[in-house]
């Protein structure tokens, strides 16, 4: 598993040794691998090996697992501009975005979360169809987002679902996001209510994949 070999060295001679650390090996494994790409079918059979002849314990396979999938979705919040079909920002995009005000709020001594926040839309589950409803869906709940936020705010796709906008603090007044909730009701319909919130910006840049990743589970 290329740099992730050497822990899947320690995870055996943690198995064969009984150590009590195995659990915690098996965690690091599942890190190391999700982010040097190593897809999980192949973390989980390294995990079988280290364990052979005998089953692998159901603690440390979790762990493994566990800690892959949060290391693969800061990954992805990490990865890069614009989708070809909707024109909407992507994820790492997004990120490359916040790191800037992030340094440009450094720069003048402030904090990234007064001057700017970001507006969260989710729209229903039942608000789900095959990939060209979904695209066509997209574009309206965009089209929406830049009706109410006309400048040079960031909107993009986080999920089928989920979209955001990167907006100037002061862009988030009651006014504003009422507006956008009442849009958004209509273009939804029968389908169901839509969420609409802010999300808190972390204190610092070294929060912001974390906050991405979250909003892309």
């Amino acid at each position: 598993m290329s740099s992730s070999g050497s822990n899947l060295d320690l995870l055996r001679d943690a198995v064969r040794e009984g150590a009590s650390d195995v659990v915690d090996v098996a965690h690091e494994v599942g890190a190391s691998a999700a982010q040097w790409g190593v897809p999980l079918h192949e973390v989980l059979d390294h995990v079988e090996r280290a364990f052979a002849p005998d089953q692998p314990s159901f603690a440390a396979t979790r762990a493994a697992a566990v800690a892959w999938a949060e290391r693969a979705l800061v990954r992805h919040a990490d990865i890069s501009c614009e989708d070809p079909l909707t024109s909407l920002a992507t994820v790492p995009y997004v990120r490359s975005r916040l790191a800037e005000i992030y340094r440009g709020a450094e720069n003048v001594g402030g904090r990234a979360s007064d001057s700017t926040a970001v507006v969260v839309v989710e729209l229903p589950r039942s608000h789900v169809g095959h990939e060209l409803e979904l695209s066509l869906r997209a574009l309206h709940v965009a089209e929406i987002l830049r009706s109410v936020f006309a400048g040079d705010e960031t909107v993009a796709q986080l999920t089928p679902r989920r979209f955001a906008a990167l907006v100037a603090r002061d862009r988030t007044d009651d006014i504003t996001l009422s507006l956008l909730a009442m849009l958004l009701d209509r273009a939804v319909g029968e389908h169901g209510q839509s969420r609409l919130w802010v999300e808190q910006l972390p204190a610092s840049v070294d929060g912001v994949a974390q906050v991405l990743a979250g909003l892309c589970e």
